[in-house]
This record gives structure tokens, sequence and C-alpha cells, in this order.
């Protein structure tokens, strides 16, 4: 399990700056472009993703941090 919890917890984290990124990226092109507000729909969908991320993270720490079944 430790080290499925480490492959998730590396996933996790690439996956949540990359998606800060595009967040950030979608925020700062509405700005340029002289729109009030960013494009809803590519702001909430990059930080749902960003959450799911972090969840996936936090179940990567619990697989890493627990002990699994040893064999006998």
């Amino acid at each position: 399990m430790r080290r499925l919890g480490l492959v998730l917890l590396l996933a996790a984290v690439v996956g949540f700056l990359f998606a800060s990124a595009r967040k950030s990226r979608a925020e700062a092109l509405a700005a340029d472009q002289g729109v009030s507000s960013p494009p809803a729909a590519a702001v909430y969908r990059w930080e749902t993703t960003r959450w799911l991320l972090a969840g996936m993270g936090v179940i990567g720490l619990v697989f890493t941090v627990l002990p699994g079944k040893r064999p006998s």
C-alpha cells in the first residue's frame, strides 16, 4: 500500500500544481480581454479539479502512513 500511496501522492501534487496554473491562466486571460469576471466554466472546472486532486493526495498520504497487511 505504501508504494500505491506514494504514487497517488506524487500524482496529486503534480496535478494540483498543473490545475492551479491552468486556473490562473484562465483568470489572466479574462483580465487581458477586459472581462470583469473570468469565464465561470473554465475557472470552476479547474477549481473542482484542484479539490479532487487534494482529496487524492490525502488518500495517498493515508496509504503511505498507515501500515498495510504484512504477508505472513
